[in-house]
């Protein structure tokens, strides 16, 4: 626990594409030296990923959403300055909104040609950037805090919806990359295990009976980290904007926390049930959803009668009233940025509305599309709103 706040200390991770500043479609061709430049400058705070045309940056260990939103910007122009100096620009969404760049086979880096190997089509087609929070739980079984957060989760998945569009047309969700990261294997709701043992047991199994190459390559939307004594989001979109995926990391981070308290559910198998068809609906209607909740969610002792549909503004009340004893000097920032991206929408929505707006102006609509993306690096390179 982090002596500052009260709250687990966190770290945070998002990807970006590489754009070809003329055409603003994911580069095909990335110079040799951009990934030693981005070492060379920022260290290990710089992680290459299965394409070329894609960077991550990870984040030191944080005690508070402040100085972590200071870092994140300033790690996001730092590295699109290096990025700019080869030629290309940097671009944070889940989902690239025109490229056809996963039908013509992206460049693979070495280390990962297996892996695309074994998953085929499902890996090469996977241009996709996600928001990955990782939160540390010390002292207690990972696995059985993980079953009491998840039902949460399709929650911050809708905060973060930035990916609409797919090979230049309107997916009709508002998290496609969600959609196309199901079809991997071990990536979606993870199967229950009632403890963290019972988790090793079948990731060893996997790797015993030569099912999979490494333990990482359990990429479940909510996991125990294989190198870190935390929890990892995986859920949720890269957002556009820093200050939301500070919320979201600010979020997470406070539901892991009540999770902590929590009793557990006495019947994991329908939680699961509801979970499955709240992802679905996350995935869809972003923060226009309406979410099933069982009772272990709003306080009901009787089994059946905490059964409704809430709105995502209604469910985003229910979070932070489980979350108040958890509450610090930062908690009233989170929700209400939280409660501004269901009152504005989310990014799916703003590129929606551009694309629209472009195209009632009498665009095409390939420039209503090249119209999303510059929308999308304007966003890019905002500052983030958190003050001390």
């Amino acid at each position: 626990m982090s002596p500052r706040t009260g709250l687990a200390r966190f770290g945070i991770e998002e990807e970006f594409f590489l754009l070809d500043p003329r055409t603003l479609d994911i580069a095909r061709d990335v110079p040799l030296g951009l990934p030693h430049a981005c070492r060379a400058i920022l260290g290990s705070e710089v992680s290459e990923e299965i394409f070329d045309c894609q960077l991550e940056l990870v984040s030191p260990i944080f005690h508070a959403l402040h100085p972590a939103a200071q870092h994140l910007a300033d790690r996001r122009r730092r590295l699109r300055a290096i990025v700019n100096g080869h030629g290309l620009e940097l671009f944070c969404a889940g989902a690239h909104p025109f490229s056809q760049l996963h039908l013509q086979g992206p460049q693979v880096r070495p280390r990962y040609r297996n892996l695309i190997e074994e998953e085929g089509v499902v890996a090469r087609q996977s241009l996709l950037s996600g928001l990955h929070v990782h939160v540390e739980v010390l002292g207690e079984d990972r696995v059985r805090v993980l079953n009491k957060v998840l039902p949460w989760l399709p929650l911050l998945l809708a905060l973060s919806c930035s990916s609409p569009f797919w090979g230049g047309r309107d997916s009709g969700l508002c998290s496609y990359r969600q959609a196309l990261s199901g079809e991997w294997p071990r990536m979606g709701i993870p199967p229950y295990f009632e403890d963290e043992a019972r988790w090793r047991r079948f990731l060893r199994l996997l790797l015993e009976q030569g099912l999979m190459d490494e333990p990482g390559h359990a990429w479940w939307f909510l996991r125990p980290s294989v190198r870190y004594p935390t929890l990892e989001l995986r859920i949720t979109d890269a957002c556009p904007r820093v200050e939301d995926a500070l919320c979201i990391a600010g979020l997470f981070r406070l539901l892991v926390a009540q999770a902590q308290a929590a009793p557990e559910h006495p019947d994991p198998h329908w939680q699961r049930a509801l979970l499955a068809e709240n992802c679905w609906q996350a995935r869809r209607h972003g923060v226009a959803a309406r979410f099933l909740l069982g009772e272990s969610l709003v306080g009901v002792d009787d089994p059946g009668k905490g059964d409704s549909s809430v709105t995502a503004r209604d469910w985003l009340g229910l979070a932070r009233h489980a979350c108040e004893p958890f509450a610090d000097a930062e908690t009233e920032l989170v929700f209400a940025h939280a409660q501004r991206i269901i009152d504005e929408g989310t990014s799916a929505d703003r590129q929606r509305a551009v694309h629209r707006a472009a195209r009632e102006s009498g665009r095409t609509e390939q420039q209503a599309l090249r119209a999303v993306v510059e929308h999308l690096l304007a966003e890019n390179r905002s500052a983030p709103d958190y003050r001390d």
